[in-house]
């Protein structure tokens, strides 16, 4: 399987398509052709970090951070794939003439190119499948609830241990140096822990 069904498969959900119909889901403006910005939207490097898998799942350990370097080595690399006449744009004309060929984008070791953040993908790939209508209060909890719940409370921790933008390391007070200076004998003994 190409990189751009297993994109289409995973992300758009389907399984058979057109070449038209795979230009004209990922020609952002409907300009008539793909210029940088398409191509970085494509393959899912329009975030700064792509937190976890990129779904909505896996571990926060399995972030990636996306840095301009890594755009521009996409974009060149498709874009002399495909851009004919050299002039930083994929027509319509010219994407169509490829795929006439038998020929597909490539997989460039990026993942299949979450349009998203991870709470969106979360949301598209399984919220919309199984709670949305059928159990929006959650009644019946699956391991991606639980697996996308534990990479939300592993972003947000070790977004927070960074501190607010302009922190310095000694502006910011820990759980452990909070806690030095609570003064236990004045709390009222009901609710202290035996």
């Amino acid at each position: 399987m190409s990189w751009e069904e297993w994109h289409m498969r995973e992300e758009h959900e389907m399984s058979k398509y057109t070449p038209e119909q795979f230009f004209d889901m990922h020609d952002m403006g409907n300009k008539g052709y793909f210029d940088a910005k398409d191509i970085i939207n494509m393959y899912g490097l329009q975030k700064e970090v792509v937190v976890g898998k990129g779904d909505g799942m896996g571990q926060n350990d399995e972030s990636q951070e996306i840095d301009d370097g890594l755009r521009e080595r996409v974009v060149k690399f498709v874009m002399a794939l495909l851009d004919v006449d050299d002039d930083t744009r994929i027509t319509r004309k010219e994407y169509l003439d490829y795929a006439a060929k038998g020929n597909k984008f490539v997989d460039l070791g990026v993942g299949v190119g979450h349009h998203g953040d991870f709470e969106t993908e979360y949301e598209m790939h399984h919220w919309n499948q199984y709670h949305k209508d059928q159990d929006p209060d959650i009644k019946n909890v699956h391991k991606e609830d639980v697996e996308h719940e534990l990479l939300h409370h592993e972003h947000e921790v070790e977004e927070s241990e960074q501190g607010p933008a302009g922190a310095t390391k000694g502006s910011v007070i820990t759980d452990d140096e909070m806690e030095s200076r609570i003064e236990k004998d004045r709390i009222p003994k009901k609710y202290r822990a035996n």
